[in-house]
């Protein structure tokens, strides 16, 4: 994520809400986009895995309990307090307040880059994805809304009415198609599918 990306102070408060969310349709949503995150990961079996934008590790909490192993892990955010949040959930895995651009200083490259709902958040998502793919030895995972689907479901639940359900901080919108020729700029596209109303792909980059 670029250093200037503008962060609102409230996305924390939105992620945790929507974990915690009560709507059994929420739920069941989440849970199921969950379970084709942690089949895939699972499936392409890392020996490294970079997790950029992994906040609080919100998500982190729901690959383990479905039993992705987490060999050479390394979460990395650009917010302080998620990160301490996250090494205090997690001692035992390693978690780094980074920029993208600053990303790793070693040279490190990971079997496994997974940048989960975050692409949508940025002014420049192509400059972002060449340097996620120059971290990448074997494969991409990413995954964004699925528009206009992602929209329609907030409208329905009462969400951000005035902007016609469109979070706040959300810049670019993409469907499967368009998302999958974005990726195809800098990576083999393996597969692209959906779990309403989220949208996850798998490539190798050039």
């Amino acid at each position: 994520m670029a250093a200037n990306t503008t962060i609102r102070r409230d996305t924390a408060e939105r992620h945790r809400r929507k974990y915690q969310d009560r709507n059994p349709l929420q739920r069941l949503s989440l849970g199921a986009f969950h379970d084709q995150l942690a089949e895939t990961i699972s499936a392409c079996a890392p020996q490294s895995l970079l997790d950029f934008g992994c906040g609080e590790a919100l998500l982190l909490d729901r690959l383990i309990a479905r039993g992705v192993a987490l060999e050479g892990y390394l979460g990395v955010d650009l917010r302080a307090p998620a990160i301490a949040e996250a090494r205090a959930r997690h001692p035992r895995l390693a978690f780094r307040e980074a920029d993208i651009f600053s990303l790793p200083p070693d040279g490190q490259r990971f079997d496994l880059v997974l940048a989960s709902q975050v692409l949508e958040h940025l002014p420049s998502p192509a400059r972002f994805l060449e340097r996620l793919a120059a971290l990448c030895s074997g494969r991409l995972l990413l995954t964004v809304p699925h528009e206009p689907w992602f929209r329609l479901a907030n409208f329905a639940r009462g969400r951000d009415i005035r902007r016609f359900g469109n979070h706040p901080e959300h810049v670019n919108h993409w469907d499967p198609q368009s998302f999958a020729a974005f990726v195809d700029l800098f990576a083999e596209v393996e597969r692209c599918w959906t779990s309403f109303p989220f949208v996850l792909l798998l490539a190798r980059p050039r």
